[in-house]
């Protein structure tokens, strides 16, 4: 009766243990902590495994129809979302830091091994504001890598 008694103070203890640690993901529990983006480039151009197919560059001119930022994921899974956030960040348009354009994907497929995914911006219409921008990638609210671009 003693051992039961022991055993079952060592495993309270463990569990206790563990709940105050709140797990091992590194970002206080959210899904994304075990998820990668990394290779985040900007292009023209992306083959249908959203890998670039044009020259990688960071700077566009301004008459550029539409910009990709292709990147390579890993370690997502099934129910997890992928967020690339479109920012003006100085320029011509004093003032106009703003959020461009948010695009989400959910991942469906069951698959942990690494790919690239792609997202992309089609010219306003009024053309692009000549100035500094950046594309921030992130998994489920946790920023993952931003990506760097500018318009000439």
């Amino acid at each position: 009766m003693k051992t039961i008694r022991v055993g079952i103070y060592v495993l309270l203890m463990a569990v206790i243990a563990l709940a105050a640690c709140g797990g091992s993901t590194g970002d206080g529990g959210k899904k994304g902590g075990n998820s990668a983006i990394t290779e985040g480039v900007m292009t023209t151009a992306v083959d249908n495994d959203s890998r670039p197919t044009a020259p990688v560059v960071t700077s566009f001119d301004a008459s550029t129809p539409v910009i990709y930022c292709s990147f390579k994921v890993s370690g997502v899974v099934p129910g997890e979302m992928i967020k690339a956030s479109w920012y003006y960040i100085k320029g011509e348009e004093v003032g106009k830091e703003n959020e461009l354009l948010n695009e989400t994907l959910m991942i469906t497929e069951s698959d942990a091994t690494a790919y690239y995914l792609a997202f992309y911006l089609d010219k306003p219409v009024n053309g692009w504001y000549k100035g500094d921008y950046k594309v921030v990638l992130s998994v489920n609210g946790v920023e993952k890598l931003t990506v760097p671009f500018s318009i000439k």
